[in-house]
């Protein structure tokens, strides 16, 4: 006689993460009530048992276990030339332009690339002209590149000389222990980022990202050396989770689509100097948007 069974379901550590903070916010809300049990208000919310399992949640572990916060910054000189950071921006302006027209209102990439320019000190005259030059022509790609010691580095360029960028390109890297054209696409995942100015506190910043729809979340220094809280979720879903993020008080820094590397290399020496180099080297160029590389900080 065959005996009947029932199937179990398995959870993730990352569904039993989301499980954790919402349970978490129901307790928090339980234990403002007086008449509730002293059984059901010592249950501790950071630790959530299904089984024989037990899936930890403290703060800054989310879902992604910290993945995100391990790449190492690699900043230019402090006295980089301000035209030099200028003529980024124009650049990021009319790529914007070309995706979705020059109407900051119905172009949310527009209105955030203008208005971190504007914090930084950049004119207005400097920001129209850029605006009203995008009909140029523009060529988008991107460069794989493998820098010393393994390193995985992919490059986000816009250039009207795609022939004479490429050969720069290949030269810089053979002159700082780089090969041009090494496919590394695979070691690095398309997601969208926002970065927020905000002082809460990590279990707060989980509830918040469950609630916008968010994947991950964690609190981060970003490359102004500001403390900010940064969700990561799924491109198709960043101008939502953003919006989101506005209607839960949360002011956006920054939003975009980014490279994050599935895993970081440790470099040590000689070895991390070049490949710092490299990669320092390659974003002080004037058509070159933007870097990411693995490199473990």
């Amino acid at each position: 006689m065959a005996l009947a069974t029932k199937t179990i379901p398995v959870f993730s550590g990352r569904q039993m993460c989301y499980v954790a903070a919402m349970w978490r916010s129901v307790l928090q809300q339980a234990q403002a009530c007086t008449g509730l049990p002293a059984k059901f208000r010592d249950v501790s919310p950071n630790v959530t048992s299904y089984g024989s399992r037990n899936i930890h949640c403290s703060p800054g572990q989310f879902a992604g276990h910290n993945k995100w916060s391990k790449v190492r910054h690699i900043k230019g000189p402090k006295d980089q030339a301000k035209s030099m950071l200028f003529a980024k921006y124009a650049l990021q302006i009319r790529v914007a332009v070309k995706e979705d027209g020059p109407n900051p209102d119905l172009n949310s990439k527009l209105d955030s690339i203008i208005s971190i320019a504007k914090d930084k000190g950049m004119t207005k005259a400097s920001i129209e002209h850029a605006v009203k030059t995008a009909d140029k022509p523009l060529v988008s790609s991107q460069a794989d590149i493998q820098g010393p010691g393994g390193a995985c580095i992919l490059v986000d360029v816009v250039t009207d000389a795609s022939k004479q960028t490429r050969d720069q390109l290949r030269k810089l890297c053979k002159t700082h222990g780089g090969v041009y054209g090494s496919k590394v696409r695979h070691a690095f995942e398309r997601k969208g980022v926002i970065r927020v100015i905000s002082d809460l506190d990590m279990d707060r910043a989980e509830e918040v990202a469950i609630e916008a729809g968010a994947e991950d979340v964690e609190q981060v220094v970003d490359e102004d050396d500001m403390e900010v809280i940064q969700f990561i979720c799924d491109p198709a879903d960043l101008q939502n989770v953003q919006e989101k993020l506005a209607e839960l008080q949360c002011e956006t820094k920054s939003s975009s689509v980014e490279y994050i590397p599935t895993q970081t290399l440790p470099l040590t020496g000689d070895l991390l100097e070049q490949a710092s180099t490299l990669v320092r080297e390659l974003s002080n160029r004037d058509d070159v948007l933007k870097v990411y590389h693995n490199i473990e900080a």
